[in-house]
């Protein structure tokens, strides 16, 4: 093994045995997705997501294209849309706002109300582990 090798396995070694979570973030993210793709969130929501992580993370993976398509979508100035992150700002802060007048943010961890008689029931489940 090269030396550039040894460094790379130690340094992995230690990631694992820091004894931090790495994963909770996109974990929580994608769980939040997967709720909302279960209630239809993308088809009410201008933003497609009531969760700021998820569209944080929706943004850090557009282009400026589609960031300014979004924009218009959602009514932002074409001032706004000078550079991207001025862009990015703008849509977060933009957010926000919608997400302040619509009531859509729930405090502390949401346990929705399940119909064991609804067909998305196990997979709704899971994603809380009930």
């Amino acid at each position: 093994m090269s030396d550039l090798e040894n460094q790379k396995k130690s340094l992995e070694e230690f990631h694992v045995t820091d004894g931090k979570e790495r994963n909770a973030k996109e974990e929580r993210i994608k769980e939040a997705r997967g709720l909302e793709d279960l209630l239809g969130i993308k088809d009410m929501n201008p933003y497609g997501t009531n969760n700021k992580e998820v569209f944080a993370s929706n943004l850090g993976e557009m282009s400026i294209a589609e960031m300014t398509s979004l924009a218009a979508r959602v009514g932002l100035p074409a001032s706004a849309t000078e550079n991207k992150t001025m862009l990015k700002n703008k849509l977060l802060q933009s957010f926000d706002i919608f997400v302040q007048q619509h009531n859509v943010t729930v405090a502390g961890q949401a346990k929705p109300v399940l119909d064991p008689n609804s067909e998305n029931y196990n997979e709704v489940k899971k994603l809380f582990e009930l």
